[in-house]
């Protein structure tokens, strides 16, 4: 039963991971897609995913390594890990957010001046006048990496083990080389929001946040209902035998 209780936020060591990560990654982030500018696609591409990568390693044991909070917002709305009710959802939320603002002005403020000639907000050629493609785009990107997000976090049938926030890092890549030129390559709400208050630059917005948080949400309810999870009361494997399923720990996920 929801309690108002609920929603007030906590800050605990997965609140605060996420926090870390988040601000760790926009800052990264930032500052591979402020290179891509001399050294081209690739720089950001490979930049934001092996930050992912990278920073997945780093926090998934103590928060489940979500560092996005379309993410967040798809797990706790369908129910994905026990760990993730609307409390710590919320609070992840806010901890996401707030990490990336600040790392997304304390890159904007280390950067010389000469790389800061195209700001790293989210905006790419179609942002202006192709709002519909923009949202395509961004809402399919999204998806690709929650659902590789959540094949991975499967514990019953994921194949990925310790390579897990590898695989969610190239999903990034991959999104970003797909995406990139033409939309900026957000796949993520706190990654528009926090170079877009770094920057003063709000345009489109909110089809940006519109488009990622609800592919994080159908993610999660495609890999639920349609592809089942581990949380299924039971599933048939390949040799006809009913499988049973339990609750996973969010801090042995990927181990």
């Amino acid at each position: 039963m929801v309690e108002a209780s609920d929603f007030k936020p906590a800050l605990t060591p997965a609140v605060m991971a996420e926090f870390v990560g988040s601000f760790l990654l926009a800052f990264l982030a930032g500052a591979a897609a402020a290179n891509a500018a001399d050294n081209g696609l690739s720089a950001a591409a490979l930049g934001v995913g092996l930050a992912v990568a990278m920073l997945t390693y780093t926090t998934v044991h103590i928060s489940g390594g979500f560092l996005n909070p379309a993410l967040t917002a798809g797990v706790m709305i369908m129910g994905g890990d026990k760990d993730v009710g609307i409390k710590a959802g919320i609070s992840y939320m806010i901890a996401q957010f707030t990490g990336a603002i600040i790392g997304a002005i304390l890159v904007k403020s280390c950067l010389p001046v000469e790389a800061l000639v195209h700001p790293f907000v989210t905006l790419g050629s179609l942002s202006d006048k192709h709002g519909e493609q923009v949202f395509i785009f961004e809402f399919l990107a999204t998806l690709v990496i929650g659902l590789v997000f959540m094949a991975v976090r499967d514990e019953k049938r994921s194949q990925a083990g310790n390579a897990g926030p590898l695989a969610i890092g190239l999903a990034y890549s991959i999104g970003m080389f797909a995406a990139g030129p033409f939309t900026g390559g957000s796949m993520n709400p706190a990654r528009t929001l926090g170079p877009a208050l770094a920057f003063g630059k709000f345009d489109h917005i909110g089809v940006y946040l519109a488009a990622t948080f609800l592919g994080g949400i159908a993610a999660a309810f495609l890999y639920k209902l349609a592809l089942g999870d581990a949380s299924d009361e039971g599933r048939v494997n390949s040799d006809g035998e009913e499988k049973r399923k339990s609750d996973v720990n969010l801090a042995q996920k990927f181990v």
